[in-house]
This record gives C-alpha cells, sequence and structure tokens, in this order.
C-alpha cells in the first residue's frame, strides 16, 4: 500500500476541507508536514488510524474522543459530520477508504471503500471493506505503522517486550497459521477428553483438573499482561514528568542529578541480575562437589586408615608373587624349592598382596575423590567472592535509592507548586509502577505453580487412560493432534526465529552506526531489546538512545515487511509495503540522533510521512531529509482574535514566509498549506 491522497473534513481542529497530496516518488518519499504544538499534528495521524482501523488514541493523550467535528464547524457552519478519506494504490489498483462520524449520535460509520477508476469512483466489489483493509495492513500492525514518534521508547523497555513479539508475529503474516494452531489444540484437548470419558471416574476427576489449570492459567496470564500495560502506563507517565520537570528552570538541576543516578541504577541492577544468575550457576556447576564434600571426606579417611594401610593400595601384587612361586625363580634370579624358608617368606606376601582390579578402582577412586575435594575448596571460594559481590552491590543500589529519595523529597517540597505537583504525580506513578511489578510476579508465580500442578494431572490422566481399550481410538486422535500441533509449533518457530535475526540484525546496524557510544544490540527470544558494551555489559540506555532504539526497530519491522511482500510461503501470508507516519519523530533526541533518524526512516520504509514541530526540523535535519522530500506542508492556527500582545510566528522556507498562527481569520480553526 502507498497512500496517494488525503482529505478531511471537519475534522477535530481542522476547519473545512483540508487535503493534500503525498508523495510516491521511491527517491523523494517523505511527505513532510510542519506545524507547532496543539495545532493538528496527533489529530491527523489519528485521523489516517481511525479511517482505516475505527482506532482512536487512549483518552490520556486525545482528549475528547466523542468530540470529532470541528467545533468553530458546529456552532457556525451548523456541521454534523466529519469525514476522512485516503486514496491509496495497492497491487495496482487505486481505492478511497472514507469514514464518517455523525456528531448528533456520536456514532462512527462503517469504512466505505471505492474504486477510483478513470478519475471516477464506483462502489468497490469487495464485500468486507474492513477486512480488505486488514487484509492489506493487519490491524495489529497498524500501531508500528502509524505511531506517536516519542511513545517508541515504550518498547524497548521489559515491558515492551510482548509488544515487539506481536509486531514481528504481524509481520510474518502468521494469523491464519495461529488460528490453525488454535483448532489444533481444541482438538488435542477435546480427543483427551472423550479418551478420559471413556476409562474411568478418576480419570475424568484428572482431566477436570487439567481443565480447570488451563482456566486459572489462562486468567493468571490475562493479569500478567494487564500488569504489563499498568507497568507500561506508568512508565510513560513518568517518562512525561520527567521531561517536564527537566525542562522547568528551578527543577531542571535536581532532575538531571536524577536522571544520572537512575542511568547508575539501572546499571547496578543489571550487575544485580548478572550475580543472582552466577548464584544460580554455581547451585548447577558445584552442587555434588559440595553435597559429597562429608562423604568425600570420610572415603579418603577410609583409604588412609592404619587398617587398610598396606592393602589398599596393596605394596606388592597378587598375581607378580603366584608368577615368582610357580617359576620358583626369586627376582634376583635364585632358584627358590618348594617348601624351603625362603619360598615360605614369599608366599606369605600374599597376605598383604593386592588385587590388580581392585588396586586400579582404589587408585581411580582415590584420584576423584582428590578432584571433589578440589571442586569443593573452589566452589566455597567462588561462593565468598559472588556474595560479597552481592553484599557490594546491594550496599551501592540502596545508596543510590536513598539519593533518590532525597532528591524526589527536594522536588516535593519545591514552594513553586506547579513542580510539588508533578513530583507528586511522578511519585504516585512510581508506587503504581512498583505496585503492578510485585503483582506481576506474583501472577507468573502462580502461573508456574498451576503449570506444575497441570502436568501432574496430565500425567495421572495419561497414565490412566493408556489401560483403557475403550479410549485407544481417541488417544490415537490426541497424539495425532499433538503431533500436528508440535509440528506447526516448530515451523512458526523457526520462522519468527529468522524474523527476529533479522531485525535484530538491522537494529544492530542503525546503532553502529548512528550511537554515539559503541555498543551491540541484542533482542533476545522474549524479544527484549537490549544494548551490551565491547566487555558484553549491559548498557543503562538514556530517554533519547530508547526513542533512537524505537524508532530504528519500526524501521526495521517496516523495511522486513516490505522484503517479505513477494514471499510464497505454504503457512505464511506475504509481507505489505506499508507507509510510515510518524508524530514528533525528533522529540527526545538530540542533533547527532535527530540526523541518524532523519537519514534511515526514508532508507527503510517505502513512503514515510513525518508530522514535526518547526524545532524539530532543525537545520540538521532538513539538510539531512532535503533530497528525500517530495512534498511538504505547513499547518496554520487561524483565529478570529486579533493576536493583540501575541507574538508572530511565521517560518522562512526557500525564501517564503509562512504563517504558522494567523490572526484575524474569518474562522478558528486549522488549515493545511502547500509549500511552493
Amino acid at each position: 500500500m502507498l497512500i496517494e491522497f488525503i482529505r478531511i473534513t471537519n475534522w477535530r481542529s481542522f476547519h473545512g476541507v483540508n487535503d493534500f497530496f503525498v508523495s510516491k516518488d521511491p527517491a523523494k518519499n517523505v511527505t513532510l508536514i510542519r506545524a507547532e504544538n496543539g495545532v493538528g499534528k496527533t489529530s491527523l495521524l489519528a485521523a489516517i488510524n481511525w479511517c482505516f482501523f475505527g482506532i482512536l488514541p487512549p483518552e490520556s493523550e486525545f482528549e475528547n474522543p466523542t468530540k470529532l467535528v470541528n467545533a468553530f464547524s458546529v456552532e457556525h457552519d451548523g456541521a454534523t459530520k466529519a469525514v476522512v478519506e485516503i486514496d491509496f494504490v495497492h497491487e495496482g489498483k487505486t481505492y478511497r477508504a472514507s469514514r464518517s462520524y455523525d456528531q448528533r449520535t456520536e456514532t462512527t460509520h462503517p469504512l466505505r471503500l471505492s474504486d477510483l477508476l478513470d478519475g471516477g469512483e464506483v462502489p468497490s466489489s469487495k464485500d468486507r471493506p474492513d477486512r480488505f483493509i486488514n487484509s492489506v495492513i493487519p490491524r495489529e500492525m497498524a500501531p508500528h505503522f502509524f505511531f506517536y514518534g516519542e511513545a517508541t521508547s515504550r518498547y524497548t523497555g521489559a515491558t515492551g517486550a510482548r509488544k515487539f513479539g506481536e509486531a514481528v508475529k504481524g509481520i510474518l503474516g502468521s494469523t491464519v497459521a495461529r488460528m490453525a494452531l488454535d483448532d489444533l489444540r481444541k482438538a488435542w484437548q477435546d480427543y483427551n477428553k472423550q479418551a478420559s470419558d471413556n476409562t474411568s471416574a478418576e480419570a475424568q476427576a484428572a482431566e477436570r483438573a487439567i481443565e480447570e489449570a488451563d482456566q486459572r492459567i489462562a486468567t493468571a496470564r490475562e493479569n500478567a499482561r494487564k500488569y504489563d500495560d499498568e507497568i507500561a502506563a506508568a512508565d510513560a507517565r513518568i517518562d512525561k514528568l520527567n521531561q517536564e520537570l527537566a525542562g522547568a528552570k528551578p527543577a531542571k538541576e535536581a532532575q538531571q542529578r536524577r536522571a544520572r543516578l537512575e542511568s547508575q541504577l539501572a546499571s547496578k541492577e543489571a550487575d544485580r541480575a548478572k550475580a543472582m544468575q552466577r548464584a544460580q550457576s554455581w547451585m548447577q556447576n558445584f552442587i555434588t562437589s559440595v553435597l559429597a564434600e562429608e562423604l568425600v571426606a570420610e572415603a579418603s579417611e577410609v583409604i588412609k586408615n592404619e587398617d587398610t594401610r598396606g592393602k589398599l593400595p596393596a605394596p606388592y601384587d597378587e598375581k607378580f608373587v603366584d608368577e615368582i612361586l610357580e617359576d620358583g625363580i626369586c627376582v634376583c634370579g635364585r632358584p627358590i624349592e618348594k617348601g624351603s624358608t625362603e619360598y615360605d617368606k614369599i608366599k606369605s606376601l600374599l597376605d598383604t598382596a593386592g588385587d590388580q582390579a581392585v588396586m586400579s578402582r582404589v587408585m581411580t577412586t582415590s584420584t576423584a575423590l582428590g578432584r571433589l575435594e578440589q571442586r569443593a575448596e573452589r566452589a566455597w571460594a567462588d561462593y565468598e567472592r559472588n556474595l560479597e559481590d552481592l553484599r557490594r552491590i546491594e550496599g551501592e543500589i540502596q545508596r543510590l535509592d536513598a539519593d533518590l529519595t532525597e532528591i524526589s523529597k527536594e522536588l516535593a517540597a519545591n514552594p513553586i507548586t506547579d513542580i510539588a505537583e508533578k513530583e507528586a504525580a511522578r511519585e504516585r506513578a512510581r508506587i503504581q509502577r512498583s505496585q503492578a511489578t510485585s503483582r506481576k510476579v506474583d501472577a507468573q508465580a502462580a502461573i508456574h505453580n498451576l503449570e506444575r500442578q497441570r502436568s501432574e494431572a496430565e500425567s495421572k490422566r495419561d497414565e490412566l487412560v493408556k489401560k483403557s481399550e475403550a479410549a485407544r481410538r481417541f488417544v490415537k486422535r490426541a497424539q495425532l493432534s499433538a503431533a500436528l500441533t508440535a509440528r506447526l509449533e516448530s515451523r512458526l518457530k523457526a520462522e519468527e526465529e529468522a524474523a527476529r535475526a533479522a531485525i535484530e540484525s538491522e537494529i544492530d546496524a542503525i546503532v553502529k552506526r548512528f550511537m554515539r557510544k559503541p555498543a551491540t544490540v541484542k533482542l533476545d527470544s522474549d524479544y527484549q531489546l537490549r544494548l551490551f558494551d565491547e566487555k558484553g555489559v549491559e548498557i543503562a540506555k538514556s530517554t533519547g538512545e530508547n526513542q533512537l532504539l524505537g524508532l530504528a526497530f519500526t524501521g526495521a519491522i517496516a523495511k522486513y515487511a516490505k522484503e517479505r511482500e513477494k514471499d510464497d510461503n505454504d503457512i505464511l501470508l506475504p509481507g505489505t509495503v506499508a507507509p510510515l507516519v510518524v508524530d514528533s519523530p525528533f522529540g527526545h533526541l538530540d542533533p547527532l540522533y535527530r540526523r541518524g533518524v532523519a537519514e534511515f526512516l526514508p532508507n527503510l520504509a517505502s513512503q514515510v510521512i513525518l508530522l514535526v514541530s518547526t524545532s524539530q526540523a532543525s537545520e540538521a535535519v532538513m539538510t539531512t531529509l532535503a533530497d528525500k522530500i517530495g512534498q511538504e506542508y505547513i499547518l496554520t492556527r487561524h483565529n478570529r482574535t486579533d493576536g493583540t500582545g501575541k507574538q508572530p510566528e511565521t517560518i522562512d522556507i526557500a525564501g517564503k514566509t509562512y504563517d504558522l498562527t494567523a490572526y484575524g481569520s474569518d474562522v478558528d480553526g486549522t488549515r493545511i498549506t502547500e509549500v511552493a
């Protein structure tokens, strides 16, 4: 899909009919739209999402979601409807998607789809326009193609890992395959239930226990996802309040100190996680040596004991003594007569002689005991060293926590009410995040315990149904369903792993090119995005670095989706070419990172619409984008007031001056102006 043209009528802040063309030129694939804060950038992004999918931003980011018709148009023009129309090209055909909203009834009307042929518009033959749009850009992928740039940082935290995974699955087009998996799992459950019903009351009880565990596991997982969302929401609030505090001069220095301390704290918490991992590895590596330490000491003592000295190991080999007596020749070469004093003396050596096999086993055991003793000594040395590291790290974390608490108290006591209120709100969000994190840990523990109970009930049921002749045919069907499920799961896992590796490689290349500190990207199997330094130590990420990584991720999945457009896969749908529409992509970024984003986004996506403020459209950004801009527009806020006492807001582009805010207008609302 490539967007060709957008028209919005009385949508939110936009008065009347506003329209603009979107660049489809592969060499100049950026459409740049400039506007100041509050003029309509986010509303324009919302219009695109709403038209295609009926999706509006959360109410916390989009006030009055039931008031979609421009207020001036309602009051002065009698308008009752807002309309968004988008012309787009897909597989060589041009379509128009449109959606309208009736303010009187607060009704969002269904998506309409038309074919554009020879300059005319005819109703599309598609029975379900929403399904057609979903086949072009899956609904679950919409947040990764049409998004608020500053929010991309949420994808790089622990709570964003689930969104990573969902995005990758969406890119792979695995929806149909996953529906097939759900059907196979349902069939497996049904056959197992039928097998239990044809076995015994005990097997049926085990089946009910499995079903109950499944229900409780599903509930616990849903709770864990809810807590993930709560953590993400709290992180977003904290991030926003951090920015506001950093921008307030009386709080700026304290907020900078807090940012430094939080970065150090994140690093120390990573060190603590590694120390805890070493503690777990210690148990795996040394548990045998440590548990056997006392037994090793006792066994070694037996070998050295006076009662066995001269026997374990023996000074003479039994076979050696027998051969001397049989040959009748001493080792010195003298003959030995049977019954002689010499013969009897040599024969007496058999009392202390040892068997060769026994002696060999004793020597092997002695050596093994020695190794165990050495490992036990090393184990305790490693244990003490790691314990000391943990004590030191915990002490540093406690110190950093205390310093952060003092900064919070300092800001909460600030005489400027706005700063104190923001700090209080930040503290509430921090507590909410902590509580949600704790509840998530509890939910994960419950899941682990329930899965263990389920496994035990499954083992019991399986053992019982094996003995039932009547259940045999259902068991075979269940086994077949399980085998097919395993094969499909394995195939999907392999496809996801290939996608994960490709996306990781793309993000890593961006980081190595544009991030100022040397780092390597790792996107693990849980889709957790991490940065590591040259020594393999995890790096704490700043807000700007998180946004850079989030934008790199979004660009990488757009590229991967585009590369899969022609894929012919027996279980996956092909990829899609889709535009990236990004509001405020440069918000938290410094000049270096802004130049990086301006360079890599147009190279990764086929079509890019950037919604930026004039401060974000810096000289460095514009210089980097210059050769990529195919269309450019200004959003101007029109006001009927005369603007007395207001500072004029204009912008000069290519020698021409454009109003960003206009006073003395006939209307209140935003208008779109093309840059010549």
